[in-house]
Formats: C-alpha cells, structure tokens, sequence
C-alpha cells in the first residue's frame, strides 16, 4: 500500500511540475531583471519646484506583489539561479517616505497624511480653507534583487530594482489634474550600506521634479 502511494504521489508530482523538479527561475510574479538592461543608479538630485501650494502626500496603497525579491547566483548553479526569495510587507510604507523626502528637497511644501489617503472628503476643515493639493498613489511594482554574476576575475555582486507608482493629482474638490504612471529602475554595486529602496525613493522624485506634466499638475515652475 505505501509504495503504491509513493507511486502515485511521484506521477502527480511531475504531472504538476513540481519545485523541485522544475524550479521557478524568478519569484511568482517578479520581473526578470537583466542587468545589461537596466541603467545603472546614482545618488538622485530632485530638480528644484518653484509653487506656492501647500501638497499633501497620502500614503501610498500596493497592489505590489510579495515576495518582493530573490537572492541570484548566476555564476554558479545547476538548475536555477533563484536560491531564495524575500518578503518585505513594509516597502511601500518605506518608499513612500523617501518619495516624501525627495518631493520636499525639490522645494514643495509636503504634509504627509499616513491615515486619511489625501481623500478630499476626509479632509479636516482648517486644512481644505488652505486649498491643498492632494498627491496619491497605488505602488503597482516594487522589487529588489541580489544578484551575483560572473565577472572577468570572480564574481560581481549587484543589487537591483524597480518602482512602479501609479499616480494621482487633484484638488480639494476631488477635481484630477494629473493621473500617470511612473516607472523607475536600475542596479547598484551591492554593499552593506547602501539602501537601495532610499535610492528608488529618491528616484522616482528626481522623475517626478523632471516631468512637466507633474510640474504642472502641482501649479509649480522649475526654478
């Protein structure tokens, strides 16, 4: 009886396609990144907003897919490069943050709202006589891989990722003056000190302080 169950257990197994008989090459719903193809990331400098008017940032939403990323070794293996994957249900709490931050070195007056969303609706009446706009998003991608490859002498060991951020514009009557979506990119050498969601964060304010459209949106002006 328990080898016919062996048995049987085996067929179903690659029936199925099993792990352990055909390893997934990236985490379930991640993006295979190529680091060829992939700028590589500096230290952002957000371009400086001339505006007179006060932003709420509501923290963002994620539609993100867990894990957020694997650990690669491309210079030695056997059947997959993925040896393991990372969960991180924090991330878009955090790239918000930096986002917040890079916003606010650009010059524009930043309040950040973690409870309401920056929803017209919810906002208290001593805020909305101050006309506020109000800055949402919903993170669509957030992934951060380790990634070792093989180099001319040895190994070389990466860090890579990228940020998706659906956006959102509108004033305190709920009226949309902006809705677009962002994508940022890149590897950096890995070592220990370097946080590359900081450097992601940071970004996508560096792209969001170059775009005329969100300038725009925000009744701002490069100066």
């Amino acid at each position: 009886m328990i080898a016919r169950l062996l048995t049987v257990l085996a067929l179903a197994g690659s029936a199925t396609g099993c792990y352990w008989s055909s390893p997934p090459s990236t985490p379930h719903r991640s993006t295979k990144i190529e680091l060829a193809n992939v700028p590589a990331l500096g230290a952002p400098t957000p371009r400086p907003i001339t505006s007179k008017r006060l932003v709420v940032l509501g923290r963002f939403d994620t539609s993100a897919p867990q894990p957020i990323g694997g650990l690669y070794d491309k210079k030695d293996y056997s059947v997959s490069p993925l040896i393991r994957t990372y969960f991180y249900k924090d991330g878009a709490v955090e790239v918000f943050e930096h986002v917040s931050d890079g916003l606010r070195a650009s010059g524009l007056f930043v309040l950040k709202d973690y409870a309401g969303h920056a929803e017209p609706g919810l906002l208290e009446a001593p805020l909305r006589a101050r006309d506020p706009l109000l800055v949402t998003g919903t993170v669509t991608a957030l992934q951060h891989d380790q990634i070792r490859e093989k180099a001319d002498e040895g190994s070389a060991d990466w860090e890579a990722g990228r940020f998706e951020l659906a956006l959102k514009v509108s004033d305190a009557k709920g009226t949309v003056r902006l809705a677009k979506t962002y994508l940022v990119e890149g590897r950096i050498p890995f070592d220990d000190r370097t946080e590359l969601l900081k450097i992601l964060g940071w970004t996508m304010a560096e792209r969001l302080s170059a775009d005329p459209d969100f300038v725009k949106a925000v009744d701002g002006g490069a100066s």
